[in-house]
């Protein structure tokens, strides 16, 4: 199926070929809760004085230390809470549905691109730069590996920086201004979306890139694995936050 992801403050979206939306737990997707449900043969269903509970298994991709949650039924069967546990059974996420419309209809152009990005109200705009002040480095490295080369260089529009780290794990990390586009644009795209901290991000077998706060990011390794990959993009975050 076809996913779109729109980025209002750049100015684009970008098209995956992806069975994403139904192939993640996503606490805010009836459908979602329902096939977690139908295929968790373990799952714990409990009558209680309000209602009714499930409790099921999850798959978080972007967070593997979210395993369980707890759907709570009114006694009509209307959905009321989804809790959202981790290995420690401490509960992460919650949200609480207050009213549900079970029919809703939307005009024909509710969800056209051009419709979505003229409605759209931008909150934090981005200001684009064409100067890396300097480099944001990741908190978390592999055991072995470090900085063994940094490079700057003028991508014509902007500045892009180039860090090689090696050792036992060697990994490449890119970092660059982004670009604005002055007409709307659509990117197609190779990967599979991937929720990291405040952004989507691509993922691939080997690479992971995003774009937050002006600045786009491309880490790259035929070492580490996906989950090694979102741990160092992760402390990448980590360091923009304290900036």
């Amino acid at each position: 199926m076809c996913v779109i992801v729109v980025t209002p403050a750049l100015n684009k979206s970008f098209k995956f070929q992806s069975d994403w939306p139904y192939s993640n737990s996503q606490i805010y997707l009836l459908e979602s809760l329902i096939q977690d449900i139908k295929d968790d043969d373990e799952r714990i269903f409990k009558q209680t004085k309000d209602g009714y509970s499930f409790m099921t298994s999850v798959n978080y991709p972007n967070n593997r230390n979210l395993v369980k949650q707890k759907i709570n039924l009114s006694k009509k069967l209307k959905l009321e809470k989804v809790q959202v546990y981790n290995s420690d059974s401490v509960i992460c996420m919650t949200m609480k549905y207050n009213k549900i419309d079970y029919s809703p209809t939307f005009n024909k152009n509710y969800f056209s691109l051009n419709t979505v990005m003229k409605t759209y109200t931008i909150e934090e705009k981005v200001e684009q730069t064409g100067i890396l002040e300097e480099s944001i480095y990741p908190l978390m490295l592999p055991s072995g590996t470090k900085l063994t080369n940094e490079e700057k260089v003028d991508k014509g529009n902007g500045e892009r920086i180039i860090m090689t780290f090696d050792g036992e794990k060697p990994f490449l990390l890119v970092e660059e201004t982004a670009n604005i586009e002055d007409e709307f644009t659509v990117v197609p795209t190779y990967g599979e979306p991937y929720q990291l901290m405040d952004t989507l991000g691509v993922m691939t077998n080997n690479s992971l890139n995003w774009t937050t706060n002006g600045i786009e990011y491309y880490l790259v390794s035929d070492v580490l694995n996906q989950d090694e990959l979102v741990e160092v993009a992760q402390s990448i975050g980590v360091v923009q936050t304290m900036k």
